[in-house]
């Protein structure tokens, strides 16, 4: 059986780029950048006042002149048409461009203005004062953004800001959904007394959203061989399939056997991990992926944060997700042999950490709602002590 650490390696070595894409800037965020993106020119592109204020030569104020003759008002968007002399100055506006013939920009607040004439007393002038120089963020050319990254409203803007309206990302994986189990109804079916509504292939697909990824072929399918081998036949015409339930070792679940006579490639079954130890995980055609996960609600959430999206991210090209290292709380003792994921809380007062999450086991339906991500119990320490440092991912974590 192999180890988590190991599990994920062999994972990660069938990721790989689905392909790229255009997409307008109206349907980026979100997606992931797939190129790189440079300054089409100068930013600041000119020489730009970052107050309202007087724009003046340095050199006059150096020389003693406080009262100036105001010349021309400057407002942003517009170009000047005077060129002023010693003694003279242009009132101007925020994120105007400053002329050449002005090097220093004084506040409306440190002045006093008297119709055509300003005065200042009591303030101080640098060089270059209240200027944002032409090129100080990106010369014309420069690298500003790296592929790799999410298109968040802040990256768009920064995108907008350099004219690019349509970028190339990395195409989405088509991804199929198999949920699996006499006792699973869909969520608007009244359940019997021993049936369970659903709730896996919700969660799931909610992990995909936040990719942007859509599911291409969605089943709901009882434990029957038949119907269980068309429906697995269908679903790995996709690039990725993602099957819940059937992979344990029950005499109904068919899963992996199913897998491996449609020509599916078993890399391996079974992990030392708690929740989660009947992950299965092969290859079809040489290059789709299969991910059979155990059906119990929190096993499936670690798995997909543990193994899913890790292997999404490294297809995407994104940085592996960020693992903090925080002190925990309070005592924890390991129930079984293997290494341990569980939801924990992050709190702050009176100080600050991780907290466990109480719950009743991997089938327990709103075990990880009040978490904050996962911490890591290691299969070689039985206890963990109050102060003692765990790895943690968050659940939202980019």
């Amino acid at each position: 059986m192999l180890s988590v650490t190991d599990a994920k390696e062999l994972i990660l070595k069938y990721a790989r780029s689905f392909g790229v894409e255009q997409v307008h800037i109206a349907y980026l965020d979100g997606r992931v950048l797939a190129e790189n993106i440079v300054a089409d020119r100068d930013y600041p592109p000119f020489n730009r006042s970052a107050m309202d204020g007087y724009a003046i030569n340095f050199t006059d104020f150096e020389a003693g002149t406080r009262d100036f003759e105001i010349v021309e008002e400057i407002y942003a968007g517009s170009e000047s048409k005077k060129q002023i002399k010693k003694g003279q100055c242009y009132k101007i506006m925020t994120g105007a461009a400053v002329p050449p013939a002005a090097n220093a920009v004084i506040r409306v607040e440190d002045s006093v203005q008297n119709e055509t004439k300003v005065h200042f007393e009591w303030v101080q002038v640098k060089k270059n004062q209240n200027i944002a120089q032409q090129g100080e963020d990106y010369l014309n050319g420069q690298l500003v953004l790296e592929a790799g990254q999410f298109c968040t409203p802040m990256l768009l803007g920064v995108l907008a800001s350099l004219g690019k309206e349509v970028v190339s990302v990395q195409k989405l994986p088509s991804i199929s959904l198999i949920s699996t189990g006499n006792e699973i109804i869909p969520i608007h079916q009244p359940p019997t007394s021993v049936q369970i509504r659903n709730s896996n292939a919700h969660a799931i697909a909610a992990f995909l959203e936040k990719y942007k990824i859509p599911l291409h072929y969605q089943r709901l399918v009882r434990d029957d061989k038949i119907a269980l081998k068309e429906a697995l036949q269908q679903a790995l015409n996709q690039q990725v399939t993602i099957i819940s339930g059937g992979v344990s070792a029950g005499d109904a679940d068919f899963v992996p056997e199913i897998l491996l006579s449609l020509g599916v490639v078993k890399v391996f079954h079974k992990v030392q991990l708690k929740p989660g130890k009947p992950l299965w995980f092969g290859v079809y055609e040489g290059n789709k992926v299969v991910f059979a996960l155990p059906g119990n609600p929190v096993s499936v959430q670690v798995a997909f944060k543990i193994f899913i999206e890790p292997f999404l991210r490294r297809s995407f090209g994104l940085p592996d997700l960020s693992i903090f290292i925080l002190p925990l709380l309070t005592e924890k003792k390991k129930k079984g042999k293997f290494d341990e994921f569980f939801p924990c809380k992050i709190a702050n007062q009176p100080h600050s950490g991780l907290v466990p999450v109480i719950f009743n086991g991997s089938g327990d339906i709103s075990a990880t709602i009040d978490s904050d991500g996962l911490a890591f119990h290691a299969a070689s320490s039985e206890t963990l002590l109050p102060n003692d440092h765990c790895e943690f991912v968050f659940w939202h974590s980019f």
